[in-house]
């Protein structure tokens, strides 16, 4: 994946065009919107591949496949991504690797084509896919790594990395809260998956990466994932889908959504919410996604042992910043106190025509300070 200077002129003129329209609406009833529309496609609709120089070592595995699933948020905190998928003995060498959050030419992370970066150092094929363009340097904790420099590409997308070719990337286009994440965030894309086939000696699969929507609703997320689910609906090989699809439970975006989800967390008692936040497709909160899932006769239950990947911070909620600092300053230690009960399982393997196998989470990656906020997970497919 060379960085081509004419691809990151062009990345730059569309960040500088895109800037100077304050809303999603303005940009599309501008003149220019006819001439920006077809230049963002080329740029968002492109899967980017890379072939290994040298042909990764055969596995010491005599059957079945280790995959391993992170959120890898931007690859902030290269170095530690980097040392954990090479030295920890979990994660180290496994034959696939599918990734959430991982930039192209963002100042937060060094400006780094990241998937590209930890496919050589992996000895991987790797395919990336954009799913926005920044006009910004980003949000939260970004502008803490990015040392004041500019983006150059400023892409933020899917890797899968393989141990075996990839072949016939294709991406999926999911619907998404366009105006929010335009309007607020201030960049411009979609949620996508992104399919491959990996071309394992004797026995090809596909491999499907997706990243689902935070800011909606359960039944928003459930949309997404019949998009993806009909994509892949007359594949008759062994399917394997990855990904961060925020499985938090609660309905945002909705007026009552803030109430309602801090009444959940400090008044539902500590057995009950963590059963609904470990076991998010289960009970009367499920997130719909799994029936979805379910209908397509996927399977998940083997490859999740029920840890919680992410902790939620408050301090990365839109809703919550937005209430007045007079209202929340009485409630500071109610709402800490409910902050540390939302230990959420957000991240998650599915598969289809597969025999059995075993997941798990790698804990003591994840947290503030660490190599990402989601703890990877892993799964051992026969």
């Amino acid at each position: 994946m060379s960085r081509d200077p004419a691809f990151l002129a062009e990345c730059r003129a569309l960040a500088v065009a895109l800037a100077a329209h304050p809303t999603i609406a303005a940009l599309r009833a501008s003149a220019a919107w006819p001439e920006l529309a077809p230049r963002l496609e080329r740029v968002l609709g492109a899967v980017r591949a890379q072939e290994t120089p040298v042909a990764p070592a055969a596995s010491t595995r005599t059957r079945g496949v280790r995959a391993v699933h992170w959120n890898i948020e931007h690859g902030n905190r290269f170095a530690q991504i980097e040392a954990a998928l090479t030295q920890h003995p979990e994660l180290a060498d496994a034959d696939l690797y599918l990734l959430n959050e991982v930039d192209l030419g963002m100042a937060r992370s060094g400006n780094r084509d990241v998937a590209a970066d930890l496919a050589r150092t992996l000895g991987r094929y790797a395919a990336w896919a954009p799913l926005l363009i920044e006009t910004t340097r980003g949000r939260d904790d970004d502008l803490v790594h990015d040392s004041g420099s500019e983006n150059t590409e400023a892409l933020f997308g899917l890797a899968i990395l393989s141990r075996w070719p990839l072949t016939d990337a294709r991406i999926v286009a999911l619907p998404s809260p366009e105006r929010r994440q335009f309007d607020l965030e201030r960049m411009y894309g979609r949620h996508i998956a992104l399919i491959v086939t990996v071309e394992r000696p004797g026995a090809p699969f596909v491999a499907v990466a997706a990243h689902l929507e935070v800011h909606r609703t359960r039944a928003h997320r459930a949309a997404q994932m019949r998009v993806v689910m009909d994509a892949l609906g007359d594949e008759r090989r062994p399917v394997l889908l990855a990904g961060d699809f925020n499985t938090h439970t609660f309905d945002r975006g909705l007026p009552w959504s803030v109430l309602a989800g801090a009444t959940t967390l400090m008044l539902t008692p500590g057995a009950a919410l963590s059963r609904r936040l470990r076991y998010p497709d289960r009970g009367a909160a499920r997130e719909p996604l799994f029936d979805v899932l379910h209908a397509a006769r996927f399977e998940w239950d083997a490859w999740v042992d029920r840890t919680p990947t992410l902790q939620m911070r408050f301090d990365r909620i839109e809703e919550a910043r937005r209430l007045p600092r007079l209202l929340t300053l009485p409630l500071d230690r109610a709402l800490a106190w409910a902050e540390s009960r939302a230990a959420l399982r957000l991240d998650w393997f599915a598969g289809r025509g597969w025999d059995a196998g075993r997941g798990f989470t790698v804990s003591g990656l994840d947290g503030p300070g660490r190599a990402s906020d989601h703890a990877p997970i892993v799964a051992e497919i026969e």
